[in-house]
């Protein structure tokens, strides 16, 4: 008999696996007395914790136990059991048990639809390769006769740049990803001040703040200029490691906020001598933008006006959409948006297809056909998908006390996601 083919025989007379090798348990197989007789049905498996003497179940087990009544499932999270006799003591310190909300947080007060429809939900599930020719093309054809009338198309350039950034521009050791970064918020800022928006009593709020660079550069110029009583908000819903804004020395100018945007009540915050707040974003994805619209119309009377750096529109949501009413009465229904957000990365994705995949299909230029459109007609297609999502936003934004429009923040060089929308409350006479 060879080692590999050697089984050692126990003192029952049973064969034994040879040593080091485990024999597999049948899950399902009662456990050892030792052992909780709880079965887990999400595991398949029998708990693995140890009782004690005289039990059968473990502590956490141990309220389906008869002869234990004692025991009831957490009224905060039935996962877990709990003595009856100090279940109150237990629901002060229940790790279930829901945080103190602070009064600026309330629960998805700038998700909340602000029209009413009845338009079914389509989105599960949808893909463009789904969906006939046919729909798609009366699709195309209803956007590109709502992008030529609301003419958001006509787009102007508005290339800036703060002298604060002259310097870190200038820096030769930066790699073009770094410099990408630093001369979309150089413009960003050039933009804020050349819209009016550095005043004394002012708040400026980033919206998806991250790790703050653009905050950064904000408090940076606020420091070096005369402004009195200004602060610098960063509102994000994580928390992030290397921070930017850490390196502001002035503590009392900068102030964290970790909350998501769609719960955020801008008028509850504790700001003392401010009076007014602007929206700064650079690169807001997609629904993001809409809650922070929300947000700062809102605040009311403490909204000056924004500044935000668009992108991502695949990710607009129809719940949270602001533009929905400007669409439905365009003709254009849910199935329509769902489209649509499908169809917008065709500006900015490239071919849109694996390198396997690219030559499957070549039209007469010798560009990639997909869908029957050929790269150029999906870009431009794409590109007036974006602008007619933007237009519903601005549509609300005029309906809401704001005049808003679109600029060309940034070189296409520099990135295809340059556009970014700038709104002033409306002035009243």
């Amino acid at each position: 008999m060879t080692f590999l083919a050697k089984v050692e025989m126990s003192s029952s007379g049973t064969e034994e696996p040879p040593s080091g090798k485990r024999p597999k348990l049948n899950p399902y197989q009662s456990k050892p007395e030792s052992h909780c007789q709880h079965f887990v049905q999400r595991k398949k498996r029998f708990c693995k914790m140890t009782v004690a003497r005289g039990k059968s179940y473990c502590g956490e087990h141990d309220v389906h136990a008869s002869e234990n009544a004692d025991r009831i499932p957490c009224p905060l999270d039935p996962k877990h059991s709990v003595s009856a006799a100090k279940l109150e003591k237990h629901l002060k310190i229940c790790n279930a048990k829901e945080a103190d909300r602070p009064p600026f947080i309330e629960p998805g007060v700038n998700a909340l639809s602000d029209y009413e429809d009845d338009q079914e939900d389509v989105a599960a599930g949808l893909k463009l390769a789904d969906v006939p020719d046919s729909e798609l093309k009366a699709a195309i054809e209803k956007i590109s006769k709502l992008y030529d009338e609301s003419r958001i198309g006509m787009i102007d350039e508005l290339l800036k740049e703060h002298p604060a950034f002259k310097q870190e521009l200038a820096n030769k050791s930066y790699g073009p990803q770094t410099l990408k970064h630093l001369v979309q918020s150089a413009s960003l800022l050039g933009i804020i001040e050349h819209e009016g928006f550095l005043q004394n009593e002012t708040a400026f709020v980033e919206f998806g703040a991250g790790k703050g660079q653009v905050a950064f550069w904000i408090a940076t110029i606020l420091q070096q200029s005369a402004l009195t009583n200004t602060k610098v908000l960063l509102v994000d819903r994580a928390s992030h490691r290397h921070k930017k804004d850490n390196k502001i020395e002035d503590r009392e100018l900068i102030q964290r906020v970790r909350a998501d945007i769609a719960d955020l009540v801008l008028n509850k915050l504790e700001l003392g001598a401010i009076r007014s707040v602007v929206g700064v974003g650079k690169h807001l994805c997609g629904g993001a933008t809409d809650l922070a619209l929300r947000c700062l119309i809102h605040a009311n009377r403490q909204s000056r006006g924004f500044v935000f750096a668009l992108c991502c529109h695949h990710r607009c949501d129809w719940a949270t959409y602001t533009g929905k009413r400007f669409l439905l009465e365009a003709g254009l229904g849910r199935r329509d948006f769902e489209l649509m957000v499908r169809m917008v990365s065709w500006a900015v994705c490239g071919t849109g297809t694996s390198r396997e995949r690219r030559k499957d299909v070549v039209g007469d230029d010798g560009t990639a056909v997909k869908y029957g459109l050929t790269r150029a007609q999906r870009e431009d297609i794409g590109r007036k998908c974006k602008r007619v999502l933007d237009a519903g936003r601005i549509r609300y934004l005029e309906r809401n006390g704001f005049d808003a429009g679109l600029k060309f923040y940034a070189a296409s060089e520099v990135t295809l996601e340059n556009v970014c929308m700038i709104g002033h409350v409306r002035s009243k006479v």
